[in-house]
């Protein structure tokens, strides 16, 4: 991964207004990026198609925001030349709960290359870069460039949570000569200020990337029948409601053992003490499906616990 160091954090705000593709027209050969849509269906990333031969000449390989509904395009990214199923290359949005925000992330083979905040504003957006301003905190932290990776969560009062890690060294693994470090921070959305903004040194990436990362979806194929998976379904497939709980349980146990690293001695003996009585109620569920539905809302609150309660 590159680092672009040098530019001012608050320049990186660009307002764009697109008038670049008329209504029910998208450019040739382009396609809405997978999982891309908002919550609200109506917005989503637009690319060109992974077959070279389908897009059109003029084609200038741009991404857009676009108006799924009305077939419009919001604007252009910036420093944005994604195309669909690239090699060693992904996008992915995070979008707020009022799909009036996201954030976009562009991942290179081994961490993030560059990160954005989109704000919908009229009918354009308003686009912040976040990238560099992460990038060079945690580069600064261990002394060199390295590998990051980076996790969001919109709060409430327009806040952006902001989670990153990052190392040194071969960016396949982290060995014993890895330098590591941790970034968190809470973006004003409004101000475009850091309203928090904290670089550690650590040596716990495995528990952190477990407290930040969302648990992966678990479908039950009924003695091991993948032929009922769902098309493109990205999870864990198991044959029975027993095994779902079972990965469900091991989910959870991840991170609960993570908050350890955020978490005072204090904070996290009182944590012990309501999994223990937590753990009684899990017991005496009456079903197993009934036990999935206690483990993964437990999950999520000791999920938010380590992204609000800890850092």
């Amino acid at each position: 991964m590159q680092l672009v160091l040098g530019l001012a954090f608050a320049s990186a705000a660009l307002l764009l207004i697109s008038t670049a593709a008329a209504a029910g027209d998208w450019p040739k050969g382009y396609v809405v990026h997978e999982n891309s849509e908002s919550p609200d269906h109506q917005f989503g990333l637009v690319v060109p198609g992974s077959d070279a031969d389908e897009a059109s000449e003029d084609s200038d390989a741009a991404n857009y925001l676009a108006n799924l509904k009305t077939h419009e395009f919001l604007g252009k990214l910036a420093d944005a030349d994604y195309f669909e199923r690239q090699n060693h290359r992904h996008v992915n949005l995070i979008w707020s709960a009022d799909s009036k925000a996201c954030v976009v992330e562009y991942q290179g083979r081994f961490g993030f290359d560059t990160i954005s905040v989109l704000q919908l504003k009229g009918t354009g957006f308003r686009q912040t870069d976040l990238g560099r301003h992460i990038e060079k905190a945690l580069a600064a932290a261990v002394g060199e460039e390295g590998t990051g990776s980076a996790w969001f969560r919109f709060a409430p009062n327009n806040k952006l949570l902001v989670r990153a890690l990052y190392y040194t060294g071969n960016p396949k693994l982290i060995d014993e000569n890895s330098k590591q470090a941790r970034f968190v921070g809470t973006l004003d959305l409004i101000s475009k200020k850091w309203s928090a903004n904290e670089v550690h040194k650590t040596k716990h990436w495995d528990a952190l990337s477990a407290l930040y990362n969302e648990p992966s979806a678990v479908f039950v194929a009924p003695d091991g029948d993948e032929s009922k998976v769902p098309e493109n379904f990205t999870g864990i497939i198991v044959p029975s409601e027993e095994k779902r709980a079972e990965a469900l349980d091991e989910d959870m146990n991840e991170v609960y053992k993570s908050l350890r690293v955020v978490l005072s001695t204090a904070r996290f003996a009182k944590v012990h003490e309501e999994q223990v009585a937590w753990l009684k109620k899990r017991d005496v569920a009456k079903s197993v499906e009934e036990k999935s539905k206690l483990i993964e809302e437990r999950t999520r609150a000791l999920r938010d616990l380590g992204w609000f309660g800890g850092g």
